[in-house]
């Protein structure tokens, strides 16, 4: 089985990737925190290639630019994953690429894997205690927290720790949403929710509805998609069903000199939590472009100014109209 991403290929791992996988899995950084010991050669990497990692739906993270794995990721059975119906993530990453997003864009297309191909019902996720980017990479994927054991064994360090247990469901997943780039035809979207008055509503401060007609796509869509330039970024939101749900987006303001976000959820699909986990989308997206700091201004009675700050945004500046949030990437 091959699963493929945007920027990865998941696909087995082969006794020829020894070298690669020792490159990173030599680093104290890697397999400590998640209760493996590191490689300690070509060989030691070769064999554990050999008899923990050539197993079925564990996969080789390869970058596709350079056609090389750079970590692992897989679904297990054991004893947090007892029925046939559930399994375990896991998943690390060569500290190179920490930061630019790429364990959660693995994890999701295996989510999608285990839970549209293989049927299962439930994925269990856990970290110890400390590590806190494999808890960040949870909390983005869905995953919710169930409980803490205190003297979780680590057997390949001979050891107890801490641990904290998280589960994500199908129900919950097919709750969850996923970046698209919309085509010059799927711009009928865009026009439905600029009209929609209930959907527009938080925009009353400028105007409300915004028309947006056909006439109008071809400039837009080459301004915003094909000729971006780097200082505009648009997607749309969608959901499990492939239902369009929203969009988000960022551009730069050269009078201010700042990069400005923008995340308007379709008035039917508010209330599911969607608009949260767009901004973490776009957040994610922004630091991966280079964005360092990422603003909005909202009217002063928005209720989205809850979950901006709820996402890690503070509060810059504000008029008796509009408040300006900030968050550094």
């Amino acid at each position: 089985m091959i699963l493929e991403t945007e920027r990865l290929i998941l696909r087995p791992w082969e006794e020829t990737d020894a070298e690669e996988c020792y490159k990173y899995a030599k680093d104290p950084r890697i397999g400590p925190v998640a209760g493996w010991p590191v490689h300690t050669s070509e060989d030691d990497s070769r064999q554990i290639i050999r008899n923990v990692l050539m197993v079925p739906e564990t996969y080789a993270i390869v970058l596709k630019e350079t056609g090389f794995p750079i970590g692992s990721i897989g679904l297990h059975h054991n004893d947090l994953a007892e029925k046939e119906d559930e399994a375990e993530l896991g998943y690390w990453l060569g500290v190179d690429y920490w930061g630019q997003g790429l364990v959660p864009e693995a994890a999701r297309e295996l989510l999608r894997h285990a839970f549209e191909d293989l049927k299962l019902a439930r994925i269990w996720c856990g970290y110890y205690d400390g590590n806190d980017k494999s808890k960040r990479v949870q909390e983005k994927l869905g995953f919710k927290y169930q409980w803490t054991t205190g003297d979780a064994p680590v057997p390949q360090m001979g050891e107890t720790r801490k641990g904290h247990i998280s589960l994500l469901t199908k129900d919950e997943w097919e709750n969850l949403i996923t970046l698209y780039t919309p085509s010059l035809e799927d711009l009928w979207f865009r026009q439905k929710m600029m009209e929609d008055m209930e959907t527009m509503s938080y925009n009353q401060a400028w105007g409300g509805t915004i028309p947006f007609p056909k006439e109008e796509w071809r400039g837009w869509y080459d301004y915003w998609i094909i000729k971006h330039e780097g200082k505009r970024y648009y997607r749309y939101l969608k959901d499990n069903a492939e239902h369009f749900i929203g969009e988000i987006a960022y551009h730069y303001d050269s009078d201010r000199k700042l990069y400005l976000a923008d995340i308007i959820v379709y008035a039917p699909y508010r209330k599911k939590g969607y608009g949260g986990m767009g901004l973490d989308l776009l957040c994610n997206a922004a630091k991966q472009n280079g964005v360092k700091l990422l603003y909005d201004n909202l009217a002063i009675d928005n209720p989205a100014i809850t979950m901006f700050l709820k996402n890690g945004f503070m509060e810059e500046y504000r008029t008796h109209e509009i408040i300006m949030l900030k968050k550094e990437l």
